[in-house]
């Protein structure tokens, strides 16, 4: 049975639970209890706790306080998010690359990438009529047949958009929100980086570059490419979703920024 979030054994005497929506897209929060603040998030996938439990232990993300099967309790960062931080894009890559880089050799192994799966997922949308999904389910078939993704599998943090990087008043940088891991090819979190980000694809060559520094991976700059096609269109695929959920006209936007960058 699922305790609700001020019934946590880790909390004895709870002040406030504050909300948290900024560039988070699952049930967040900040609580401040026992003169102290926590980030409380609500667990939806099964990788979520051993990777983050992982991850604390070499300090690339926030310490866990508590976890069940329900919630996930880290220490609160004080500070912003890189996505917030008045940084030339350049210097937020290299920060973000160097959290991939460190993600990528974690020896914990979250559940292999699924393309068919997430394509299935997230073309059962209610927004589509049986046309569009039909149009939908063939173009995901040609761009997952160029998908090599069983093969040279690293932990993949799935979705290393800048708002998943918190900077602390000491410069500190921690990478946050496992949900999406995934044990992929490197080639797949690059490519994701690139297009969550909306970093335009002519600085492929030096993010890749970037990485090599901090990582002894070979990197396939054409399974790099189909992954950046497939990240496309399952990141348009997820807006889609958020837009017909929230009716908010900004992720239409960004579902269309996404997909024009395919090539037809």
């Amino acid at each position: 049975m699922e305790q609700p979030l001020y019934a946590l054994p880790c909390f004895s005497d709870i002040e406030t639970i504050v909300p948290i929506v900024a560039g988070l897209s699952s049930h967040c929060y900040q609580v401040n209890a026992d003169s102290k603040s926590f980030f409380a998030k609500k667990i939806t996938a099964e990788n979520e706790v051993n990777i983050s439990l992982h991850a604390a232990s070499i300090y690339l993300s926030p310490q866990v306080i508590y976890h069940d099967r329900h919630w996930l309790i880290n220490e609160f960062i004080e500070g912003e998010n890189l996505a917030l931080e008045p940084q030339p894009i350049t210097d937020k890559t290299i920060i973000a690359i160097k959290l991939m880089a460190q993600c990528h050799q974690m020896t914990v192994k979250p559940i292999e990438l699924d393309p068919i799966n997430i394509t299935d997922e997230l073309i059962e949308n209610p927004s589509f009529s049986d046309k569009q999904k039909t149009e939908l389910l063939q173009t995901a078939k040609q761009l997952i047949s160029q998908l090599e993704h069983t093969k040279h599998l690293v932990c993949c943090h799935g979705d290393l958009n800048f708002s998943n990087i918190l900077i602390d008043p000491k410069e500190n940088a921690y990478l946050v929100d496992f949900e999406c891991a995934r044990a992929a090819p490197a080639e797949y979190d690059l490519a994701m980086f690139l297009a969550v980000n909306n970093i335009n694809k002519n600085h492929t060559s030096t993010i890749i570059e970037h990485y090599l520094k901090y990582a002894q991976i070979d990197i396939d700059l054409t399974l790099f490419n189909h992954f950046l096609d497939f990240c496309y269109f399952i990141n348009g695929l997820w807006y889609t979703h958020a837009c017909h959920q929230t009716k908010l006209d900004k992720f239409s936007l960004l579902a269309k920024q996404q997909w024009q960058n395919i090539p037809h």
